[in-house]
């Protein structure tokens, strides 16, 4: 009795705030409670034990997971198509201790893993998610491994110290989860957005979503609870602007659904939001790029990077996101890649580095000297012959005027640029993915302002905030889709 009059309490506290925030976000955004939230309706028009939002690899990973249990799971997502912004990733997993790295005598750990990222988001992460990330990564490896993912490679990549990058293809990644989750009777229904969650005002609890199917407002009820697993919100000019103004006239290279449906909804119920404020580009994208195909970090291989001017203005070796945010205070937002033969043989068996693919394209302007490189790309000979030259000479001193002493993060030791033929990119800031979103607990709960669990509510993948701090380490976001999507997909029927 003690405990039901406690969970009583606390559900009306619970919808006490409820209501406190809905009546905060209608002021803020012109709505009336009624329209940000949905009640219990009289009758549900279907009702499982899980509801699933977002049809990526966040939403497979925890519907797999709830339905590897025992438990009715439902998958809504709203485009015609499956996938998410999974499909146009880098196909980068980030996983320490695996056999892979064993084979090529890596010596990697949770603890150097820990460190890393907290090096790279500058101590700012969320020290719960990224415990949650670390206790489960090597088991999703693991899992992944057995349901039939493929591993192609490992590599370097921005912001680690040994190599952790494990190389998937992500639509076979994507194929693999929806095979798995058909095989454990999970229900995918595309072409049906959710546009509010539904609230039980007698409990305070999420109770299930509304949902809009051919021009019809419906309700699943969700016994067990909801997933949130819908993306980020990089195709909300809105939001971007609101949270993160440089970044609102960027380009977004990610999936059609990112608008930011699933943060606003569970904004109005309370939740609390984190990292907004360090949503950034990624550097190394062609300003027209329209798939992973026309990038390249091969600055992360000894390449440096020049504005239009023909000067150096950065690191190399520092994250990408925030070389990203330096090369969009450039001219024109843009920035080039320039490197030489011996840095691109060094790049071709590395995905996210190799250039091949851009020379197909005719992306990539070629030249015997760095003069007439500099001529074909616009920029005075002279200037970027003086940059090219001060590079080659801090190498020698170990005194680079940008504090350059490594190829990416602590990892590897830059290289002159000194055998033609010479190469350059034109390249610029890419949003891949909003990495500031909800807060979760390390149970994958959605928790408010003041750290409590949003009761019935989950979250994981690119909707969740926290993980990365000031910046971000590659393969930490699609890592984090498919670690925490499993811990959601366990927690929902704890």
């Amino acid at each position: 009795m003690e405990k039901d009059e406690k969970d009583r309490k606390e559900g009306l506290n619970r919808r006490d705030f409820i209501k406190a925030s809905a009546l905060g976000v209608a002021a803020f955004t012109a709505l009336s409670p009624k329209d940000v939230m949905a009640k219990v309706p009289k009758k549900w028009d279907a009702e499982t034990d899980v509801v699933v939002v977002g049809a990526g690899a966040a939403g497979f990973a925890a519907a797999i997971e709830a339905a590897g249990k025992g438990a009715k799971v439902l998958m809504l997502e709203k485009l015609d198509v499956i996938g998410g912004s999974t499909i146009l990733c880098g196909g980068a997993l980030t996983f320490a201790g695996t056999d892979m790295q064993a084979e090529k005598n890596v010596q990697d750990s949770d603890d150097l893993l820990k460190k890393d990222l907290f090096k790279v988001g500058e101590n700012r992460n969320d020290p719960v998610q990224v415990q949650a990330y670390l206790d489960n990564q090597l088991d999703t490896y693991q899992w992944l491994k057995k349901i039939g993912v493929t591993f192609k490679q490992l590599t370097i990549a921005s912001g680690m110290s040994v190599p952790r990058s494990h190389q998937v293809v992500p639509p076979d990644v994507i194929k693999v989860l929806d095979d798995t989750a058909r095989a454990k009777g999970v229900k995918l229904m595309k072409e049906t957005p959710v546009t509010r969650l539904v609230l039980d005002e007698k409990t305070g609890r999420i109770r299930g979503v509304q949902v809009e199917q051919r021009g019809k407002t419906r309700f699943f009820g969700a016994r067990k609870g909801v997933v949130l697993a819908s993306g980020g919100f990089s195709l909300n000019p809105e939001l971007l602007a609101r949270f993160v103004p440089p970044m609102s006239k960027a380009r977004a290279l990610v999936g059609a659904g990112c608008t930011g449906d699933g943060l606003k909804m569970a904004w109005a119920h309370g939740a609390d939001l984190v990292d907004m404020p360090y949503i950034k580009a990624t550097f190394g994208y062609h300003p027209q790029s329209k798939s992973t195909k026309e990038r390249a970090h091969i600055y992360y291989k000894g390449g440096i990077i020049v504005n239009k001017e023909g000067k150096r203005f950065v690191n190399e070796s520092i994250s990408y996101k925030l070389l990203g945010d330096a090369a969009l205070v450039q001219t024109d937002a843009v920035a080039y890649s320039i490197w030489d033969t011996k840095i691109a043989e060094a790049a071709k068996d590395d995905a996210l580095s190799r250039v091949d693919g851009l020379e197909k394209l005719g992306l990539v302007f070629k030249a015997d000297t760095i003069a007439e490189l500099a001529a074909k790309i616009g920029m005075p000979p002279q200037v970027l012959e003086e940059t090219v030259k001060t590079y080659n000479a801090g190498i020698d001193s170990g005194a680079d005027p940008f504090g350059r002493k490594t190829l990416t993060s602590a990892f590897g030791k830059p290289v002159k640029i000194e055998n033609p033929p010479y190469s350059a990119f034109l390249s610029t800031g890419v949003i891949l993915g909003t990495y500031g979103g909800i807060r979760v607990d390390g149970k994958a709960r959605v928790v408010n302002i003041f750290g409590e669990p949003v009761p019935g509510l989950f979250a994981a993948g690119e909707i969740t905030g926290g993980m990365h701090g000031a910046a971000y380490m590659t393969g930490t976001a699609f890592g984090k889709a498919l670690i925490i999507g499993r811990v959601a997909g366990r927690s929902v029927l704890a």
